[in-house]
């Protein structure tokens, strides 16, 4: 029993999972892998007042305006920016692989932009973390290093933070990620997005609805402040805890970050939420827990 998570990814209508089983891939931190990307353009105009021209005294008699000094002329104006032209799904990963890249200046953070097919991965994920799925198979490029452990013996088996550790990493990357830019472009690739959510199944649904519902869940993942304890099953393990054990399968993997690391993404993920115009009312403030 050392690997934490293997969910086999189920279509959209697929129910509940196990969590903790013993032979698969360990689990992603879903939230940097695609809200990610900026597409900003600033410019400045600058304006001068023209300057009217002095007068200037004449030795005769008769006092004659000098000509006027001639107004400077303005610099050239910036030229207008190039309108951003919104790639077709099928041709819109290598532009949005470049795009992504900006959001952070972590070294790991190229290793969560490899996948074939963004759009369509990042929809995917999101839509597997809304209704309580955990979307593992899609994101192995990111998985941890080392193996899950644990530490003494039922009753009083828990998890090794070692086995948080392995997280830092990905909890590092996802605070480095800018928030503001990180939501202009979600906001300006929501097309493609719900594009890629029809073809999935949900022609009707505006992914936005989704995303929220996503966030939702994994904001209302309690953070435990002392390790809860396990109990070993064939090939899975599970918690002694009832209230633990009927969270969903990918809050349960979230947890297996570890508090310090959980905390980090939910706060950033909250930031870019709100960045992209969720309100902050409608989502949970987080809450930590003793067992």
């Amino acid at each position: 029993m050392t690997q934490l998570g293997d969910y086999h990814v189920k279509e959209p209508s697929g129910g509940a999972q196990s969590w903790l089983t013993t032979d698969g891939k360990p689990p992603w931190p879903i939230i940097g892998v695609g809200v990610a990307v900026v597409f900003t353009i600033s410019l400045a105009a600058f304006w001068f007042l023209d300057r009217g021209g002095d007068e200037v005294s004449q030795p005769q008699a008769v006092i004659e305006e000098a000509p006027p000094t001639p107004a400077p002329s303005p610099p050239p104006t910036a030229p207008d920016p190039e309108p951003f032209n919104l790639p077709t799904l099928d041709g819109s990963n290598e532009i949005l692989r470049e795009l992504v890249s900006a959001l952070s200046a972590h070294p790991g953070f190229s290793q969560w932009i490899i996948t074939e097919d963004l759009i369509r991965t990042w929809v995917v994920v999101v839509d597997n973390v809304a209704d309580g799925r955990n979307p593992a198979s899609w994101v192995e490029a990111i998985q941890p290093n080392g193996n899950f452990q644990t530490m003494g013996d039922e009753p009083e088996l828990r998890i090794d933070p070692k086995s948080f550790e392995r997280y830092e990493p990905h909890a590092q990357i996802v605070a480095s990620l800018d928030t503001a830019d990180t939501a202009d472009l979600f906001r300006a690739l929501l097309p493609l997005m719900d594009e890629a959510y029809a073809e999935l199944g949900y022609p009707d649904t505006p992914f936005i609805e989704t995303f929220e519902r996503a966030v939702v869940r994994l904001l209302a993942t309690p953070v435990i402040e002392d390790q809860p304890t396990l109990v070993a099953r064939v090939s899975f393990f599970e918690y002694t805890d009832a209230t633990l054990e009927s969270l969903t399968p990918v809050q349960k993997q979230f947890l297996g970050m570890g508090p310090d690391n959980m905390r980090v993404v939910q706060d950033k993920l909250s930031e870019i939420a709100q960045a992209i115009g969720i309100p902050s009312e409608r989502l949970p403030n987080g809450s930590a827990l003793l067992r």
